[in-house]
């Protein structure tokens, strides 16, 4: 009698099918991750950007109460360049980390208003700041910070 032995080991192991069901569950898992940090990395910015923004505007409270006006806008493509000139130097508190930080290169801009002021003829009575969307991953103007005094 011919008997068939049938063995009920069979090689241990998984399926191909069942190793790409985990690869792809992996992969979603990771793109739902990816997705949840960089939008919290977003916000962390976009605080950190309105802090500047509030710490700058506090300092110029400082530079008007001394000098009654705000300082002059700087030229075209420095226009912090008088604001981190004064943050750094000693009637500004020597505060280096602030003026490295609030500079057009980083997406801030300050505008001292009236346009066409300067602070002899024309008194500087106010200002704009501004810190770029792009900074914390909007787009630039929809997502800018502006604050005024």
């Amino acid at each position: 009698m011919n008997s068939v032995q049938k063995s009920g080991n069979r090689n241990a192991g998984f399926t191909l099918v069942e190793l790409l069901i985990v690869i792809i569950i992996i992969g979603i898992l990771a793109a739902i991750a990816f997705v949840a940090y960089s939008g919290s990395q977003n916000k962390a910015h976009k605080a950190d950007a309105q802090s500047t923004l509030a710490e700058v505007k506090n300092k110029l409270g400082e530079y008007n109460a001394d000098n009654d006006n705000y300082p002059l806008t700087g030229a075209s493509g420095a226009t912090t360049s008088n604001v981190d000139t004064w943050l750094a130097s000693s009637a500004g508190g020597n505060n280096t980390t602030l003026s490295q930080k609030f500079v057009d290169g980083n997406g801030y801009t300050y505008a001292a208003s009236p346009s066409g002021c300067d602070n002899s003829a024309t008194p500087c009575t106010g200002f704009t700041l501004t810190a770029k969307g792009t900074i914390f991953g909007g787009t630039s103007p929809a997502n800018d910070i502006t604050t005024t005094n």
